[in-house]
């Protein structure tokens, strides 16, 4: 079995150190293969908040993946953002943006859809670039034959099913649609991201139409599967309980089931976000 953990929305700037000892506690406990950091580390980018979000880290005993959010960039010094947007999480996290990490039975691969400015005066949004949809394929080359495929981003890709967008902003990763027609091709299975301090699941699914390899092999649609996370630490929670993901793979299924924050103790939701599973024959 491989075990995965996607925390989101550390936010560390608005933490509570007691929770924080507990999320800890309980990520070492569960015997992860990895924890997935799916951006917004910090609150503000400040040098303190991302030291405690290094110290955080380097007390887990899972191997770890991250990728920056939008508040992992300085707000305040507009000279390093537009300049060396990513100086300080490459101090304090690392060097790579867009890290990859491969296991038995499943390929993880980062985005960055954070950017240090946009043409539209909201900096918070994200987006891809046409040369990270472009080059996608090239990041799951050393794929295990089989293993499920898991994009790790920030943004959202998919709104909620009967979301009020009237009341809540929109917030839809720039050429999330092109990039989701990439991740059909490209078998992806899963989605994980964060931005929103929501926890749920949503689906794209088409016909492999841009894929003339697969369009020519006859297969059938393959679908997305997007799942957000709640915020893991941070007070500004909007309406839910501290969250994070967990991941189970094994024997050719994949279970994601939210881990909720009681105030007393983390609780595994019993019932599953999401349930993927491979025909027989993919597992071979």
């Amino acid at each position: 079995m491989t075990t995965i953990a996607q925390v989101s929305d550390l936010h560390f700037g608005s933490e509570d150190p007691a929770t924080t000892e507990t999320l800890i506690h309980e990520l070492n406990v569960a015997e992860l293969d990895l924890v997935i950091l799916s951006g917004d580390l910090t609150l503000a980018a400040r040098h303190d908040e991302f030291e405690r979000a290094r110290e955080f880290i380097d007390r887990l005993k899972a191997p770890t993946l991250a990728v920056p959010g939008n508040h992992d960039v300085t707000p305040w010094n507009i000279p390093e953002r537009l300049l060396h947007p990513w100086r300080r999480w490459r101090h304090y996290i690392a060097e790579d943006l867009e890290p990859a990490w491969f296991g038995p039975d499943v390929a993880v691969v980062g985005l960055n859809t954070a950017r240090r400015m946009r043409l539209k005066l909201d900096w918070s949004h994200g987006s891809l670039s046409r040369g990270q949809i472009r080059t996608l394929d090239e990041r799951f080359v050393v794929a295990p034959d089989g293993a499920f495929r898991i994009i790790v981003a920030h943004h959202p890709f998919l709104e909620e099913e009967g979301a009020d967008l009237a009341t809540r902003p929109k917030a839809i990763v720039q050429r999330a649609k092109k990039a989701l027609k990439v991740f059909v091709d490209e078998r992806v299975d899963l989605v994980t991201a964060g931005h929103l301090h929501r926890t749920y699941a949503a689906a794209f699914e088409t016909a492999p139409a841009t894929s003339a390899v697969v369009a020519e092999a006859g297969e059938a649609a393959h679908r997305v599967t997007v799942i957000q996370a709640g915020t893991a630490l941070s007070s500004r929670t909007r309406g839910e309980a501290n969250a994070f993901n967990l991941i189970e793979i094994a024997d050719g299924r994949m279970e994601v089931r939210a881990v909720t924050w009681s105030g007393v103790k983390w609780a595994r939701n019993p019932d599953p976000l999401v349930v993927i599973e491979r025909p027989s024959s993919a597992t071979k």
